[in-house]
């Protein structure tokens, strides 16, 4: 609920005029969003112990956006004359929009997901988006600076009445979130859900430095036991899952897909792109001895498995390394895969490492190993029978505009029935960081009126439907099986079709401010009301 009044600090500085110095105004609003960052993201530095220089790298980039939001806003308020309530939630939540492009995109942190929780508030995000919710939020938290710094009551005859201005400003607000939260009482109410899929959301609670210090038999004989666990008919009569799901590369050999059309002499160079060790005929022993592994798993528990591993493609245009749900049918030798679209920088590859080496201070790898994976070459639907799966891997379920691609790109117009994340938050020690990724998530649900299930190494496994509520959850760190049956949303929200329109709307208002102020400090007769 603080959200709600949290900005009031920082929108006050708008209206600072004269008895502060510019520079003193924007060097508060810079040090507020350090300190903010700084809390909000500590748990980046958990991953290595370098990884403090990637810590402080990102708050000071994110930082930058607090004082940049104060001088358009200012811009707009004090040169332009445009209300506050007006200003601020454009200036505010243009910038969230462009937050979730800026440098790869990190879309956390919006004032939208504070609410996570309030299920009637959240509803509008299925048109707006969750930038929507972050404009509601900024709106009210304008009005309250215009209630501390515009005259409250004028005289009449009659007495003290509340000015026009403010009188207006209150129907405005109360207008807002009477709709709003009439809206979201009708969605929750008419919703209505089919049975869907049961799921077995394999957790295990392998924090990343003892993943890394485990052998691969090990890694492989605690998700066998979670396998079977999850497999098995439960003591309450309930039927076994018809999917089991593993977390993001917790098979830990990767499997290998060689083109059959593949050169000796060809296939022999990629090979040693892997490993200087390694022989053609070694190569294809491995391929054959993994898939015969993971299949034969699938066979024994006689349930369909979507496993997150590494993907080694050789083909004969070059070798790709991708992050990958790869999903087995109890006796079918095909499988389906998806290849994570968005990867995450100086995690999963490191940018212009070619001209500039020292960029892997920024990231948890020492040595010459750094990371190499290839993107995804576009969204991939996975057939589980009757339903559809979409997979977001990792952090993907945080960016709203990689989701929204399964939702708008099917060539047979059919939307997915589920979607799939598949995390290894194991890199953040039980930290603020698996609540928020959750949180976050949410979105993507009331977004595309979609149900999401998520399995994630050391959690927060769960299962959450098209409203956005959390039906069920794993605790972190704790190893487990989370087993649910999915409910189904046969509506669709309007955002899968028009996408981020709010966000674009006021990233371009925005935009306009700069000229606009421009020629009006020239003096040109410039009216904005």
């Amino acid at each position: 609920w603080l959200a709600w009044i949290a900005l009031v600090p920082l929108f006050l500085l708008v209206k600072s005029r004269g008895e502060r110095s510019a520079r003193s105004v924007y060097f508060g609003a810079w040090l507020g969003g350090v300190i903010f960052w700084s809390l909000a993201i500590q748990w980046v530095r958990l991953t290595d112990e370098s990884a403090w220089l990637g810590w402080l790298a990102m708050v000071l980039a994110l930082s930058a956006f607090w004082p940049l939001f104060l001088w358009i806003t200012r811009l707009a308020v004090l040169r332009l004359r445009l209300p506050l309530m007006v200003a601020a939630p454009v200036v505010w939540v243009a910038l969230e929009y462009a937050r979730a492009y800026f440098a790869t995109g990190f879309p956390w942190y919006y004032l939208a997901h504070s609410q996570h929780q309030s299920l009637g508030v959240i509803q509008i995000s299925d048109w707006s988006g969750s930038l929507g919710v972050s404009f509601l939020i900024a709106v009210v938290n304008a009005w309250l600076v215009e209630l501390l710094t515009q005259p409250l009551m004028r005289p009449t005859a009659k007495g003290a009445r509340l000015t026009t201005a403010q009188g207006v400003r209150l129907g405005a607000v109360l207008g807002m979130l009477g709709l709003t939260l009439g809206y979201g009482a009708f969605r929750l109410s008419t919703a209505k859900f089919l049975p869907g899929p049961r799921v077995a959301l394999l957790q295990s609670s392998l924090i990343q430095r003892y993943k890394e210090s485990k052998s691969a038999a090990e890694i492989i004989e605690i998700y066998r036991r979670l396998v079977f666990r999850g497999g098995g008919a439960n003591s309450d009569g309930a039927k076994r899952p018809d999917l089991i799901v593993w977390p993001e590369t917790s098979y830990p050999y990767g499997f290998v897909d060689i083109d059959p059309g593949m050169e000796h002499g060809a296939l022999a160079a990629q090979v040693r792109e892997v490993s200087e060790t390694f022989t053609v005929a070694g190569r294809i022993e491995q391929r054959d001895r993994i898939s015969a592994d993971l299949h034969n798993l699938t066979d024994q528990v006689g349930i369909p498995m979507l496993v997150g591993s590494l993907t080694y493609e050789h083909r004969p245009a070059g070798m790709s390394k991708f992050n990958s749900a790869i999903l087995f049918k109890p006796r079918e030798a095909k499988v389906e895969s998806y290849h994570k679209l968005h990867l995450v920088p100086f995690g999963e590859y490191v940018p212009l490492i070619g001209t500039f080496p020292w960029l892997t201070v920024f990231t948890p790898y020492s040595g010459t190993y750094v990371p190499s994976l290839n993107f995804g070459r576009g969204p991939v639907w996975l057939d589980l029978g009757a339903y559809r799966l979409a997979v977001a891997i990792c952090f993907e379920d945080t960016l709203p505009q990689v989701v929204r691609e399964f939702f708008q790109k099917t060539s047979d117009g059919r939307q997915p029935d589920v979607l799939v994340n598949l995390s290894n938050d194991g890199w953040f020690h039980g930290s603020s960081e698996h609540d928020m990724h959750l949180a976050v998530s949410v979105f993507r649900c009331v977004e595309n009126r979609v149900p999401l299930i998520r399995a994630a190494n050391t959690g927060i496994s769960a299962i959450v439907d098209g409203n956005g509520r959390v039906l069920k959850e794993l605790p972190k760190l704790q190893e487990n099986v989370l087993v649910g049956e999915v409910p189904l949303d046969d509506r669709v929200g309007m955002y899968s079709v028009w996408g981020d329109w709010l966000g674009r709307f006021c990233l371009a208002v925005t935009i306009g401010f700069l000229p606009l102020g421009y020629f009006w400090r020239r003096g040109l007769d410039v009216r904005v009301s």
